[in-house]
């Protein structure tokens, strides 16, 4: 099964208009709702409103994040296109997430830089491995493992003017910054994971040859 190249259009080829879409372009639009009640809350600790709606928002967005997956499987919802807007989608609410931790709560700017890096990076590759060699790729535990990490250092920082106010019932729960050191470790695994698997793919392209058979493979790309 030789790789091939594709065309745009052909994403919108399978159906559209499913549940699993729908949750994932949900967990976008909250957002700006997310945004607006962290302001609040950052302008004004004491606004514990804010805050435990922030925390809901971030919350829902995770448990949504499981459900899209869920329910594409149950209801046999799987598609291309989805396959592709899931990740998508958790790459707006990641960076979101964590810019305002950045702007509010001191996250590290220069690992902000770094995931933004790597998550333009994994859009790039995406899109070649559909468009030029016909391939989806699966994603690996790292990338998986890596959005929840995001949310519980999105989380973490965003609880420490709460921990200020009213205690942390641990003291390392006063120094979220080891969650961001935590994601900057899996985020660096993710890459190498990633390069190790597609050199081959993206650079010799000749040498390669899909077996539809191989289950191993299979669990790392498939053609589309």
């Amino acid at each position: 099964m030789q790789i091939e190249e594709k065309k745009a259009k052909d994403l919108f080829q399978d159906r559209i208009f499913t549940l699993s879409n729908f949750l994932s372009i949900f967990r976008v639009l909250l957002l700006p709702f997310f945004f607006y009640s962290t302001y609040d809350y950052a302008k004004d600790p004491s606004n514990l409103k804010a805050f435990f709606a922030s925390i809901g928002y971030a919350l829902v967005a995770v448990f949504t994040d499981y459900l899209d997956g869920l329910f594409a499987r149950l209801l046999h919802q799987e598609t291309t296109l989805g396959r592709y807007l899931d990740p998508v989608c958790d790459k707006l609410v990641t960076l979101g997430g964590l810019s305002v931790v950045t702007l509010h709560f001191a996250f590290p700017i220069w690992i902000l830089i770094v995931y933004f890096i790597r998550e333009v990076l994994g859009v790039w590759l995406g899109g070649f491995l559909y468009l030029k060699r016909g391939l989806q790729g699966r994603p690996n535990w790292w990338g998986k493992f890596g959005v929840g990490i995001v949310a519980v250092s999105v989380i973490w920082y965003m609880s420490l003017p709460y921990f200020h106010q009213f205690g942390a019932p641990y003291a390392f729960l006063m120094h979220p910054v080891i969650s961001a050191y935590v994601l900057l470790f899996v985020l660096t695994a993710g890459v190498i994971a990633y390069v190790v698997r597609y050199w081959n793919i993206v650079l010799h392209p000749e040498a390669i040859e899909l077996d539809p058979e191989n289950k191993k493979q299979a669990k790392k790309y498939q053609k589309i």
